[in-house]
C-alpha cells in the first residue's frame, strides 16, 4: 500500500484552498457589519474580525495613526470588522469621523482602546460608529474602505471622513426583512371549505356513477383478443423475454365529472417582492463552515 508524499498532499491542500476562496469571493458579501474593532498590529487582530491593512486605491499601509518616527518603534492603528461578533441582534448603521477631543454624538460609539495591546486608540481624529437592532434598521453598513490618494469617495461609497490623511469610506445596503407568512384567517378557511363542499355536491348530481364500474368504463366494443400467434401489438423486450401490452380499444378518457368543474378557489397567499428577496444567507454560511474530513482548512472571513 503507497502512502502519499507530503509534497502531494500538501499540494491537494492548497487547491481545496483556492477553490473555497474562489467560491466564497464569488457570493455576493452583503451581510452588515456588526463589530469594530482597532488594533495595533494587524497580524493580532481579534478572532472573527478581519484586518483593514491595505488602502483601497493604492494598496499601500493602511495606518491610522500616521506618525513619523526617525527613531523608536513606529505606532500604527490598524481598522478591523466583522460581521459575526459583536452585540447580538445589533448592526452597524452608520460611521462618523470626529476631533479625538469632541464629544460623543448621541447615540454612537466610540473606541477608546486597542484591542491588542490596550493602548490609546486615536490621534488627532476618531471614528465612531451607531448601532441598530437587525430587525428595525433600513439599511446597514456592509464594507468599509480606506484611501490614501482619491479626495472623494468612489461609487456606491459614502463618504465618513478623513483621519490623519486617510478617507474613510463606508458602503450602505438596505436591510432585507422576511416576514412571516401571514396567518389564513377564519373567514378564508370557512369559504374555501364551502368551496370544496360545493364542488363535492355539483359532482355527485351532474355525473351520478353506477357502483360496480366507479372507476373504469369500457367500450361495448371491447373485447380482450386472445394470444396471437404473429402479435400485432407493440412488444417489447425484458431480457429473453417478450412481452405484448394489449391495450388496444381501452379508452382514456377525462372523468366526467370533471368537466363541469368551474368552480375558482380563491388565493390562499402570495409571494411579494420583498419575500422574494434573497441574500445567500444560508449558502455563504454553509462553505463558511465547511471543512475536509482530512484537512483543516482555515475560514478567509475568519482569519
Amino acid at each position: 500500500m503507497s502512502v502519499p508524499e507530503p509534497t502531494m498532499l500538501k499540494s491537494s491542500t492548497q487547491q481545496q484552498k483556492n477553490i473555497l476562496s474562489t467560491v466564497i469571493g464569488a457570493l455576493p458579501d452583503n451581510r452588515p457589519i456588526t463589530s469594530l474593532q482597532l488594533v495595533e498590529e494587524f497580524e493580532k487582530c481579534p478572532k472573527h474580525f478581519l484586518p483593514i491593512n491595505k488602502t483601497y486605491d493604492q494598496d499601500q499601509d493602511a495606518d491610522l495613526w500616521r506618525e513619523k518616527m526617525l527613531i523608536g518603534k513606529r505606532t500604527t492603528r490598524y481598522l478591523c470588522l466583522s460581521k459575526s461578533e459583536g452585540l447580538p441582534g445589533y448592526i452597524v448603521e452608520t460611521l462618523k469621523i470626529i476631533n479625538e477631543k469632541e464629544i460623543t454624538p448621541e447615540g454612537f460609539s466610540q473606541l477608546m482602546r486597542t484591542a491588542d495591546t490596550e493602548q490609546k486608540a486615536w490621534r488627532k481624529k476618531q471614528l465612531v460608529y451607531r448601532l441598530a437592532k437587525k430587525g428595525s434598521a433600513k439599511q446597514a453598513v456592509t464594507d468599509i474602505i480606506l484611501c490614501s490618494r482619491l479626495r472623494q469617495a468612489p461609487e456606491g461609497f459614502t463618504l465618513a471622513g478623513d483621519i490623519n490623511g486617510i478617507l474613510v469610506c463606508f458602503k450602505l445596503s438596505p436591510v432585507p426583512h422576511r416576514p412571516s407568512p401571514s396567518v389564513p384567517t377564519r373567514q378564508s378557511i370557512t369559504d374555501l371549505e364551502k368551496t370544496i363542499e360545493n364542488l363535492k355536491i355539483q359532482s355527485n348530481v351532474s355525473n351520478p356513477q353506477p357502483q360496480d364500474h366507479e372507476y373504469e368504463q369500457l367500450l361495448t366494443s371491447y373485447q380482450l383478443s386472445p394470444k396471437p400467434v404473429a402479435p400485432k401489438s407493440p412488444m417489447y423486450s425484458t431480457g429473453t423475454l417478450n412481452i405484448h401490452t394489449d391495450v388496444e380499444g381501452v379508452p382514456f378518457m377525462l372523468n366526467p365529472a370533471l368537466k363541469h368543474y368551474a368552480t375558482e378557489i380563491p388565493p390562499v397567499y402570495k409571494l411579494t417582492d420583498t419575500q422574494l428577496e434573497y441574500d445567500f444567507h444560508l449558502e455563504r454560511q454553509v462553505l463558511c463552515t465547511t471543512k475536509s474530513q482530512n484537512v483543516q482548512l482555515t475560514n478567509p472571513f475568519f482569519q
